[in-house]
């Protein structure tokens, strides 16, 4: 009996930015599996045709292999099929991907996995043709799925799923994972993924300038934001002598020296980001890191950064989330140790170390009102006074399993198509979750607030715009947006040179919206500070 991973094709429109990451919590469940003595592959749909495009409806096209590539590629062998739904937007991909696979292969055990099943267990199980859903963790939920399958257990010793049993759902608790080191889980199989394919291309969480990959080195987090589907979750940390090894195993296996530690937060536990800055010095590993996803303020210090940045840090991310203490107390429910003065501190002082520092907020969420959004915008040109050099002011979207999500559904603030939710990283579109701001007030003040940023952030360090206009033009991107409007200028060139394989799929407002940036809004930092007084 043979399991089979599937990473869909990433669901994306037009002037949307997809980052293509290898999927390092399949690569974990392969480990397990094999380790255990399980026949298991894995099939990585965008990995494997990162340049395929193809029509999923009118306004949207998916990227890697199509649906038929997918079910195809599944070998006649394949009993239990395991498929992963990180996020909502893909929803609808995966849900025609299952009613494919159960139209091709009837007798198949279908599991579906990742967090948005794990919070939207009831429907997909109401939805979909599949058997299970897996909440949470899922490497010793597979292996008993695996055995279930086999015969060798019964329903009754299984946990962490979801399934229906006489037209009711059962759902039974899942249990957490204590010791993340090798003892228990192996390092993620990479060897089962096209790792040449996603460290060429090059469109990762975080901007890469030579081979690189993702790497956890802990899973959960305990602070309790409203939007996200990992609060409240224990944090678990791997060893710091794990971590430096696995670095290492990467930088002699596939000359990996470029790592983005893909933690939901890499330094809630300060002394275990010392040892493991302290154990890559001390075996001089010449390597460079970076935090995509953020760091916490509130344990992060000077004395700290320069340790960091000694080890091989070459930026981090701060997440503020909103520049309104309404918004952080009463919506976003941050707690009172995220604080707004302590992060300008730590970008002050990692900016003076030299690294590169981003940040990022959320814009339209339930409640939220226009002051709200401008006081978070004049916090983002206070940042920039202090180092910040990159923002981002992503859109909310209501999330299963989360607060923020129950909210809007209970006061039906506007129809939830998970589609719509390809808005927040598409410049061309916002989507207004409160009834205080419309969409196009929200699409306005979103563009205004990346104006006043770019504006402030040339006045106090000029020579960002030139060095800015420099990587884009040589597509050496060294910033997120960078990296954007770089991957944008080569989807728009790919349409035009093979439009057998991007067809009409990008529209050519790509080219309009890079000559816009370069030839209107770099002459408004020239205009903008006079016209803001």
């Amino acid at each position: 009996m043979s399991v089979i991973l599937i990473n869909p094709p990433i669901i994306s429109s037009n002037n949307h930015y997809e980052a293509l990451t290898p999927p390092m919590g399949i690569a974990y469940l392969a480990a397990y599996l094999r380790e255990q003595e399980i026949d298991v592959s894995v099939i990585d749909a965008p990995g494997e045709k990162p340049q395929n495009i193809t029509y999923f409806t009118d306004q949207t096209y998916l990227r890697g292999m199509n649906l038929e590539q997918v079910v195809a590629a599944i070998p006649e062998k394949a009993k239990l099929i395991g498929i992963s739904n990180l996020f909502s937007v893909a929803y609808p991909v995966v849900s025609r991907l299952c009613k494919v696979i159960r139209e091709k292969l009837p007798s198949v055990t279908i599991v579906l996995g990742g967090p948005h099943p794990s919070n939207y267990a009831r429907e997909c199980l109401m939805e979909l043709p599949i058997d299970f859903v897996v909440h949470g963790e899922g490497e010793l939920a597979l292996e008993q799925l695996y055995r279930f399958a086999q015969g060798e257990i019964a329903s009754s010793e299984l946990f962490g799923v979801s399934f229906r049993v006489d037209g009711k759902i059962v759902k039974i608790p899942d249990k957490r994972i204590l010791d993340l080191n090798t003892s228990t889980l192996p390092w993620p199989a990479r060897d089962l993924l096209p790792m040449e394919n996603y460290i060429f291309e090059n469109e990762g969480h975080q901007v890469a300038q030579g081979r690189w990959t993702p790497i956890i080195t802990s899973r959960g987090c305990p602070f309790g934001c409203t939007f996200c589907a990992s609060r409240k979750t224990k944090f678990i940390g791997r060893d710091p002598m794990d971590v430096v090894n696995e670095i290492e195993h990467c930088l002699e296996t596939y000359g990996i020296r470029e790592f983005h530690f893909e933690d939901d937060n890499f330094t809630i536990q300060r002394k275990r980001v010392v040892g493991i800055c302290e154990e890559i010095i001390r075996r001089k590993l010449n390597i460079v890191w970076s935090t995509p996803n953020g760091i916490r303020a509130s344990v992060t210090d000077k004395e700290l950064l320069a340790l960091m940045k000694k080890s091989g840090c070459d930026s981090i991310v701060l997440a503020p989330e909103s520049g309104s203490r309404r918004v952080l107390d009463e919506i976003v429910q941050k707690g009172k140790s995220h604080n707004l003065d302590q992060l300008c501190q730590v970008a002050k002082d990692a900016s003076g170390l030299g690294l590169k520092v981003s940040a990022y907020f959320v814009l339209g969420m339930p409640g939220e009102t226009t002051s709200d959004i401008i006081q978070t915008i004049n916090y983002a040109c206070r940042l920039a006074k202090n180092g910040v050099t990159e923002v981002g002011f992503g859109l909310f979207i209501p999330l299963p399993g989360t607060p923020l999500w129950d909210q809007v559904k209970r006061e039906e603030i506007r129809d939830i198509d998970f589609l719509d939710y390809l808005s927040i990283s598409n410049l061309g579109q916002a989507q207004s979750w409160s009834r205080f701001i419309s969409d196009q007030e929200l699409y306005y003040l979103r563009a205004y607030g990346y104006k006043k940023f770019f504006i402030t952030k040339t006045i106090y360090n000029p020579k960002t715009i030139f060095i800015t206009l420099r990587n884009i033009l040589s597509e050496n991107a060294t910033t997120k947006s960078e990296t954007r409007i770089v991957s944008l200028l080569k989807k728009y060139r790919n349409k035009r040179n093979n439009r057998n394989s991007w067809g009409e799929h990008v529209s050519s407002k790509v080219f309009v919206n890079f000559y816009y940036l370069v030839f209107y809004v770099v002459p408004l930092v020239f205009l903008g500070r006079a016209r803001d007084k």
